[in-house]
């Protein structure tokens, strides 16, 4: 099966760089080589969830190649990593993104020296990204496949801007992999929803609706992403309008055509799911996770949360 050739590129890899496994999903870096570790879990449906952080003390480059295919998103938290893959030189500069593709292939690979070297990826089975393109894109009448994209070639990729959703899924992802009490289910479910956001990113399998144009649905995602990232002190619907370049009457109806709810609906629950996250993790107490993400009446955020999850945010540790 694919997504098991996927699990033996991933513990080749890893077997062959200066990494001891310490256990089922964490590898050490050899004392001699530098400091640091990497974090793997593999997930039901074959999706390869790794986090590495680690410094080298001296340069070592590493060769690897495989005669298998493979997908993964990369995303690229802190330092640069340099690899020539058949001969194309690719580097992921730090908080950007990409989504490569690779078969039948020779990389070499020259990490940083003395700087921590930090990134998150996941694995995608092909059979898994080429189920997921078949669905996303019936809605516009076409297809698109592994090897309609790679096209006999070793090597292609798409690069892309993380945004603020997309980083606190992956740093509670980061969380999980680090923990003992990490849930394989809730990790898949994360790696799914942030595969299929890029998913529909890269390829534009957003569906226009009626009276909007494509130019109009970018700016609605770009309306997504400021709430997104300011949802302690978001812009009035007026000032985000201006934000984005639509007037406030095409900003409400495009947004709830597009994302199925309206602009404050929405903020609310990227709210309520960010605070969530922070009481699962038991970073926060309630009052803490109330103001974390822009509620100052600790009581109202309470009510919601209950409305949202059936549960009251003082419960979440005996739930979770």
């Amino acid at each position: 099966m694919i997504s098991n050739s996927l699990s033996l590129i991933y513990q080749r890899y890893l077997e062959k760089t200066p990494f001891k496994q310490q256990n089922e999903h964490t590898y050490m870096i050899l004392p001699e080589a530098g400091h640091g570790h990497i974090y793997r879990v593999t997930t039901y449906s074959g999706i390869e969830i790794v986090y590495s952080h680690i410094q080298y003390y001296d340069p070592y480059p590493t060769q690897f190649s495989s005669s298998g295919q493979m997908i993964e998103l990369q995303f690229a938290l802190s330092g640069q990593r340099h690899v020539n893959v058949d001969g194309l030189d690719y580097t992921l500069p730090i908080g950007r993104g990409a989504l490569i593709f690779l078969q039948d292939f020779k990389a070499h690979f020259q990490p940083p020296v003395h700087d921590p070297y930090t990134s998150f990826a996941l694995g995608i089975p092909v059979s898994l990204f080429n189920y997921a393109a078949t669905q996303l894109m019936a809605r516009q009448q076409a297809a698109i496949e592994f090897d309609q994209i790679i096209k006999g070639a070793a090597f292609h990729h798409f690069s892309f801007e993380l945004d603020h959703r997309s980083k606190v899924m992956i740093e509670h992802l980061i969380k999980d992999l680090k923990s003992v009490h990490r849930s394989p289910l809730l990790m898949e479910a994360a790696a799914l929803e942030i595969f299929n956001r890029y998913m529909i990113q890269l390829f534009d399998l957003t569906p226009i609706p009626e009276g909007l144009s494509k130019e109009d649905v970018r700016k609605l995602h770009l309306a997504r992403q400021i709430l997104e990232s300011s949802m302690i002190d978001p812009p009035s619907l007026i000032t985000l309008s201006r934000k984005v370049g639509l007037n406030d009457f095409k900003l409400k109806k495009g947004f709830k055509a597009c994302f199925g709810t309206t602009v404050f609906e929405y903020l609310r629950q990227i709210r309520l799911d960010y605070a969530m996250k922070l009481l699962r993790s038991q970073e926060s107490n309630v009052t803490e996770a109330a103001m974390a993400v822009g509620y100052s009446n600790v009581s109202a955020f309470s009510e919601q949360f209950f409305r949202e999850y059936g549960v009251k945010p003082s419960a979440i540790k005996k739930v979770f």
